[in-house]
């Protein structure tokens, strides 16, 4: 990643600590990272998406500091995440960028499908309340599906 370009290393590095990144920390590293691959222009725009969806300087550099990768996602990976968590869901713009992580999992594979399992234990009333959905979206798929299909897959109408 680095070799032959130490002085934009450093460039980052330092931009990164100013930023108020912990060097011990994981995430000091994928920030580095982000920086290092990413034009300013580059970064401009991926701010430019996040803000067409309300959210401030400080809200983007909050979510940035709690999983950098928000960063290097794609501007339509942004938007359609934005909009089905906003708009489907009902999540408020700021609560998905205090939980940014949200934005990285794939709408098709992860997102929608677990949405839908959770909702069908709710009407069915297998479920009282739904969990926050960063949470069950960050399960592994073993204790998703031991937590929410396997217990319950005897109970289920369809």
């Amino acid at each position: 990643m680095v070799a032959g370009n130490k002085d934009k290393f450093n460039l980052c590095a330092r931009k990164v600590i100013e930023m108020g990144f912990d060097p011990s920390k994981v995430t000091f590293v994928g920030a580095i990272s982000v920086f290092f691959g990413m034009s300013t222009v580059a970064w401009e725009r991926k701010v430019d998406v996040y803000k067409r969806w309300g959210l401030s300087d400080d809200d983007i550099h909050w979510a940035f500091k709690k999983f950098p990768r928000c960063m290097i996602l794609s501007e339509k990976k942004i938007t359609s995440g934005m909009d089905f968590l906003v708009n489907e869901i009902g999540f408020e713009p700021i609560t998905v960028a205090r939980t940014p992580k949200t934005l990285g999992y794939s709408l098709e594979k992860r997102i929608i499908p677990r949405r839908s399992v959770i909702r069908v234990l709710l009407l069915n009333g297998l479920i009282k309340k739904e969990k926050g959905l960063s949470a069950i979206l960050s399960m592994s798929e073993e204790r998703f599906l031991d937590a929410f299909v396997t217990k319950y897959q005897d109970q289920v109408r369809v």
